[in-house]
């Protein structure tokens, strides 16, 4: 074997010196003993097809020599690996074009064919290789600012909207370490549904401040990387009014925890007393002198059947006269007998036409019943559209347009 090393060693010098020679054929699995100093790349691609078998074309771009040499015996097909690594160092780079590999400079390698893999790599080498890879819970636009540095000036990274997937050109090893790379930041990281209870606040007026936070927030910070560009990854904070409470789908744990540490802030008693709060609501489709005659007329219908309020949670006094239904008042509007007394049915309902908006004094735990009527009668409307053209045609005025004919004399 120590023979065959020697023989194989002194024809490739022999080769490369330009004296006659022959160098011996040996099976591909015999390893080989590589020494190039200052060797022209063309004469070291021949003797690198000699050994491997392969087919080698050199581009007339690829000029300059290079030094290879190796202190054990190696294998064919490592030999070639650290030819090319060679040549990577040097701005050249090898391309498999159909079982052709061509060597040419590291610029024009994403445009010379090369190997199309779709999932994960399997060897890697320093061949230019075009590898596809499909993501399934992260944005194809959010990782390209983090692969980018990572590949060669050279080569490319792009992105297919339309599958969510990377079309990265670069070397074969580089790929097996962005495809790691890839596979850690493609996880799922949007928590389960959350629901969180509110004690003294409305879910109704939390829920959309807790969202204008959360998305200033993520907008500001996510700027420069344009992070929290994907709908799938915002966090979604729904006011469900019935049991009070507020749905939460964060991005991940650390939003959610955000939004709780938010949503108990927010969730404190008023300080005023429970009978004088005076709370302003402002309607967004609904007429507020409309429906303050509606709500008026509610509390009216509730306050004779109830010794309470028509919440029920204000009960009336002996020296409270309440207030006395009118009635030539539209809807059944009602108004105070005596100033300081307490209205019989727990609260009052003014409207303001220039807001749009009902001001409303009452106790807590009716206004929250309020709220909900409220919330629920302040829908949009079903609307139409209607857009028309009118086109007037009067034949009359067709007369009006013509030539007149005369002739030299005058008829």
């Amino acid at each position: 074997m120590n023979f065959r090393l020697a023989v194989i060693t002194v024809a490739i010098g022999a080769l490369l010196a330009g004296t006659p020679g022959m160098l011996f054929a040996q099976r591909a699995t015999e390893p080989v003993t590589l020494n190039f100093v200052n060797a022209d790349i063309e004469a070291v691609a021949r003797t690198m097809a000699a050994i491997t078998g392969r087919n080698i074309v050199v581009d007339p771009r690829v000029k300059g020599t290079i030094n290879l040499s190796t202190e054990r015996p190696l294998s064919p097909s490592a030999a070639f690996e650290q030819f090319a690594a060679t040549l990577r160092l040097s701005g050249f780079t090898v391309v498999d074009a159909g079982g052709l590999l061509k060597i040419v400079p590291e610029a024009e390698g994403k445009l010379q064919g090369g190997t199309v893999t779709v999932g994960p790599q399997g060897a890697g080498g320093s061949q230019i290789v075009t590898q596809i890879f499909r993501l399934n819970h992260e944005s194809a636009a959010n990782l390209v600012p983090i692969l980018r540095p990572l590949i060669s000036p050279n080569n490319t990274i792009n992105i297919s909207p339309g599958n969510n997937s990377l079309v990265i050109t670069d070397y074969a090893d580089n790929l097996q370490r962005l495809g790691r790379i890839i596979a850690a930041l493609d996880i799922s990281n949007a928590t389960d549904v959350e629901i969180i209870a509110l004690r003294n606040a409305l879910a109704s007026d939390v829920a959309p401040l807790v969202a204008r936070l959360i998305e200033s927030g993520a907008s500001t910070a996510g700027a420069p990387g344009q992070a929290q560009t994907d709908s799938a990854l915002r966090t979604t904070v729904v006011a469900e009014p019935r049991s009070n409470t507020i749905i939460v789908r964060a991005a991940n744990a650390a939003r959610l925890n955000l939004v709780r540490s938010l949503v108990e802030k927010l969730d404190q008693p008023t300080a005023q007393s429970p009978t004088g709060n005076i709370y302003v609501v402002y309607l967004k489709n609904a007429e507020a002198t409309k429906l303050a005659v509606t709500l008026r007329a509610a509390l009216a219908a509730n306050a004779p059947g109830a010794g309470t309020s028509a919440g029920g949670a204000i009960p009336t006094t002996p020296s409270t006269t309440g207030l006395s239904t009118t009635p030539g008042g539209a809807g059944g509007a009602t108004a105070p007998v005596q100033p300081s007394a307490q209205p019989s049915t727990g609260g009052q309902i003014q409207a303001d036409p220039s807001t749009n908006s009902l001001i409303i004094t009452a106790a807590e735990p009716q206004y929250r019943q309020l709220r909900a009527v409220i919330d629920r009668l302040d829908a949009r409307r079903a609307q139409v559209f209607v857009e028309s053209l009118i086109a007037e045609v009067n034949a009359d005025k067709a007369a009006v347009f013509g030539i007149q004919w005369k002739g030299p004399i005058g008829s």
